[in-house]
């Protein structure tokens, strides 16, 4: 029955599908990669000029299709959510989409990563319309990351988004809507959002896009360390770390008693972090510290042995010396 109702879906679109189109299947190495395959697979058979690259996603929790760089669909397009998933495709090699000109120049406004996040249901009335209101703003503006999320197939995931009904649309972490929003209350909110309520992916994918200056600059304009940068400099992945620490050096450089109130928060996760992230602590308060961390470190150090966790906090101590 999926493989009939996706075949009159490709029927429908005509020569908009035409073309060289080429997805990437994200896969985590689980189970429910499974389904996803199954579902390109069908797709392709459908369309033999679509390629499909799969590649394993360290950083993803859910498998998903990625049809361009900034859109991803963590969902199985069934029934009435086929359509606006083949014109999203289509989205691909078509040009930017026909948009209201106050909409167009809000999109050219949002100059930072931006994530959106849809729930949708297969059975949802409502949710193939948020779809396609929300996909062609992606489209049109590389900087907004939009992920679909079908929440009856990943109902888990939907719970800690605290979910109760779809479609929902959630900003960053803080704004979300349920039910239907158009496109223009999107982007004027992305447009005035206020950048210390940025979630840590967002702030992540900024430090990928490598704007590290970008996220500094925004914290000294708020004099205020935004509570979502702490967590990359925590982060499991050592590269997120270690762009995190190229903005707590350079607020170091140009805002030091800005810089220094990261210490007590990063302190605080010092006990039940492991040993490289530890070091990667002990790295950062020595780069941002003051006399009061000064004297934690050298509490610390008779119960941190003989090795390289020790050297670093004994190179964290001398780095504070040489700012005093």
């Amino acid at each position: 029955m999926e493989k009939n109702e996706l075949k009159a879906g490709v029927a429908r679109m005509g020569e908009r599908l035409n073309g060289k189109i080429e997805i990437t299947l994200a896969l985590t190495g689980r189970q429910d990669d499974r389904m996803f395959i199954d579902f390109c697979l069908g797709l392709k058979s459908l369309l033999p000029d679509v390629s499909v690259v799969k590649k394993m996603n360290g950083d993803r929790t859910l498998p998903g299709i990625l049809l361009r760089s900034n859109i991803i669909y963590s969902a199985i397009p069934q029934a009435g959510a086929i359509d606006p998933f083949l014109e999203t495709l289509a989205l691909v090699n078509e040009p930017v989409p026909l948009l209201p000109q106050a909409l167009h120049e809000n999109l050219t406004r949002i100059n930072i990563p931006t994530s959106l996040t849809l729930y949708t249901a297969v059975h949802c009335p409502h949710c193939p319309g948020m779809v396609r209101a929300m996909a062609p703003l992606a489209a049109a503006c590389k900087n907004i990351f939009l992920t679909v999320i079908d929440g009856t197939l990943f109902p888990e995931t939907a719970a800690e988004d605290q979910v109760m009904s779809v479609p929902c649309l959630i900003l960053g972490k803080e704004m979300r809507w349920t039910g239907n929003v158009t496109p223009s209350e999107v982007v004027d909110m992305i447009v005035n959002q206020d950048p210390s309520k940025l979630s840590a992916s967002s702030l992540k994918t900024i430090l990928e896009d490598g704007k590290a200056s970008w996220i500094s600059s925004k914290m000294t304009e708020a004099q205020a360390i935004f509570p979502a940068f702490i967590e990359l400099l925590i982060h499991p992945t050592w590269s997120v770390r270690l762009g995190a620490m190229v903005v707590l050096e350079e607020m170091a450089e140009t805002a030091p008693e800005l810089a220094a109130q990261i210490t007590a928060p990063l302190w605080e996760t010092f006990d039940r972090a492991d040993t490289t992230l530890k070091g990667d602590i002990l790295y950062a308060l020595g780069q941002a510290g003051d006399q009061k961390i000064e004297e934690k470190i050298r509490e610390v150090i008779p119960s941190l042995g003989d090795g390289d966790l020790k050297e670093a906090a004994i190179d964290a101590i001398e780095a504070l010396a040489s700012r005093s």
